[in-house]
């Protein structure tokens, strides 16, 4: 079910002229129950989808439009978003990542370019981003959470400064490309948990936990923590000061244990991913095979890789809850009645 396209055809004789207005409480409720302390910001809704009902056909033109802490709901379409840039704190949700569960097309935005350290604690949900740029050294602590983004780069070399504490959790980032970080002396202090990682890491003082690593490489990296994650054809050089807990390795990896620790981890050891796809992640099925050395194993006793610790949503739905259904209690309404409706949603925690 896409959580911005709610069939309301069922009300069509009733409320002919209020479509607009039910759609946009639907939303508005979700995001009540989901926010919280967030309710009174404004909300506004996108689609460059012929025939939908949305305030703005142009992303940027309602970021433009937006205050500190608002939430932008973003349709799915077959058309891209194009590119745009982030100056202030704001929220954007998309449908979902996995294309099977949001009704059929993904949010998709070229490039998402943070310019500002305002813009830090922004979050991105249920996305599909092809590059995400991080154009200033001080825009810290944003959060990616379901989405499917090709790379994320820091585009800015700062000798002293880098981007803190972001978030990146139950995604797939094809490209990884996080670059720019390889001055040893300079933490991060991210935290990515439950993705799917292809590609190229260069993070400093970070936590990786429950994430499937494929074709990539760690290069003169320190202070990291790798803990209950699969690293499949995948390489590190040079890395100090680490710790290493409750991985596989499907290789003997270059890593020299008298400089970083090891314990519970699994070398020359083939995970055995049921259908792993590393092109078209979900297209194959990541859960592990009822023999997998990983079942069980990780260091809080759920399995390694990426349906352990906090688990991975295969459908990718945004964590706000989506309405499952919408009844009018009293269809007919006195003018300056009251409305009566019984609404049931689902938690996608």
């Amino acid at each position: 079910m896409n959580l911005f396209d709610f069939n309301l055809s069922l009300l069509s004789n009733q409320i002919s002229n209020t479509m607009k207005t039910m759609k946009t409480l639907l939303l508005s409720l979700s995001l009540i129950l989901a926010f919280g302390s967030q309710a009174f910001s404004a909300t506004r809704t996108v689609s460059n989808s012929s025939g939908d009902v949305a305030q703005y056909t142009s992303l940027q033109a309602a970021i433009a439009d937006s205050d500190e802490g608002d939430i932008i709901l973003i349709s799915g379409s077959t058309v891209s978003y194009g590119d745009v840039g982030i100056s202030i704190r704001l929220t954007l949700i998309g449908p979902g990542s996995n294309i099977d569960f949001n009704g059929g097309s993904n949010a998709t935005i070229g490039t998402i370019t943070f310019s500002s350290s305002q813009a830090s604690k922004s979050v991105l949900q249920g996305l599909r981003i092809s590059t995400i740029t991080i154009g200033v050294p001080d825009c810290d602590e944003v959060q990616v959470k379901r989405c499917d983004v090709s790379q994320v780069v820091h585009s800015v070399t700062d000798a002293t400064r880098i981007p803190q504490k972001w978030l990146l959790e139950e995604s797939v980032v094809f490209s990884s490309g996080i670059s720019n970080y390889r001055d040893q002396n300079l933490p991060a202090n991210w935290s990515i948990r439950n993705c799917y990682l292809f590609g190229t890491l260069q993070l400093n003082g970070s936590i990786f936990t429950n994430n499937v690593f494929y074709a990539g490489s760690q290069s003169n990296t320190s202070a990291n923590i790798f803990t209950n994650n699969i690293f499949i054809s995948y390489s590190f050089n040079g890395i100090i000061q680490s710790s290493f807990a409750n991985n596989i390795f499907d290789n003997t990896p270059a890593i020299d244990f008298t400089a970083n620790s090891s314990s519970g981890n699994f070398f020359e050891t083939d995970p055995q991913i049921v259908n792993f796809q590393w092109r078209n992640f979900f297209g194959g099925d990541n859960s592990l095979q009822p023999g997998s050395p990983g079942i069980s194993a990780g260091t809080d006793g759920t399995d390694i890789g990426i349906f352990g610790g906090r688990g991975f949503l295969i459908t990718g739905i945004p964590g706000i809850p989506t309405v499952e259904s919408f009844i009018i209690l009293n269809p007919t309404v006195p003018q300056n009645g009251t409305l009566n409706i019984k609404v049931e949603g689902k938690a996608n925690n």
